[in-house]
């Protein structure tokens, strides 16, 4: 069992780093996905890493497959970003079919599965297929860090996630990507990438991921 789920975890890097969200480094699979999950519904992610939630069949009861599709943190303890209040961060994701429907990036506290605050960047209508090309936003974004957070919220490695969630309306699947991090007020500002122009608001809570703290 070792032996195989080493393996698994080997051909995640190399498969899963073609998933959803592509930059900042999101969580990958691994042996804890595998304890929590179940190998059966590992190796769909494994066979697709843009898969659905859909489409990861058979999870065990204790696999949080609505929480970053059920990648866990101690698979990605040496992917953790750090940010600092008001700083930029430039994502990118791959869309290889496009499902048309909302999407938004939050930050989601792992502890409750809720997002904290407001939602950062929000689409009403993401991925539409009937468009000739998808416009760029919808594979280059940014999202700006908030200012007006405690002093103990996210300081600590898997406390939060940035995620990126998506809801293909017609085709009825779900797809998420997270990115660990840490807020730290001496985090060095980066400000590069463009700032998506995806409409803002609160969204419907069909395109939440997760319900507001």
């Amino acid at each position: 069992m070792r032996t195989s789920v080493l393996a698994a975890s080997a051909f995640a890097a190399a498969v899963s780093a073609h998933g959803n969200i592509t930059s900042p480094p999101a969580r990958l699979t691994g042996p804890a996905m595998v304890q929590a999950c179940g190998q059966s519904a590992v190796n769909d992610v494994l066979k697709d890493g843009t898969t659905p939630l859909e489409d990861v069949l058979n999870p065990l009861p204790s696999c949080k497959l609505d929480l970053c599709r059920g990648a866990m943190f101690a698979d990605n303890k040496d992917r953790v970003q750090t940010y600092s209040p008001g700083q930029t961060i430039a994502m990118k994701a791959q869309i290889p079919i496009p499902h048309e429907g909302p999407a938004n990036v939050s930050i989601v506290k792992t502890a409750t599965n809720k997002i904290l605050g407001n939602m950062l960047l929000v689409f009403d209508s993401y991925a539409d297929e009937k468009l000739p090309a998808l416009p760029p936003n919808n594979t280059a974004f940014s999202v700006t860090m908030p200012t007006n957070m405690t002093s103990t919220d996210c300081t600590a490695a898997g406390d939060c996630v940035l995620q990126w969630f998506w809801f293909g309306t017609a085709a009825k699947q779900t797809y998420e990507s997270c990115v660990d991090f840490v807020m730290s007020a001496n985090a060095a500002t980066n400000s590069s990438g463009s700032t998506a122009t995806g409409s803002t608001g609160t969204g419907s809570s069909e395109s939440a991921g997760a319900s507001s703290a």
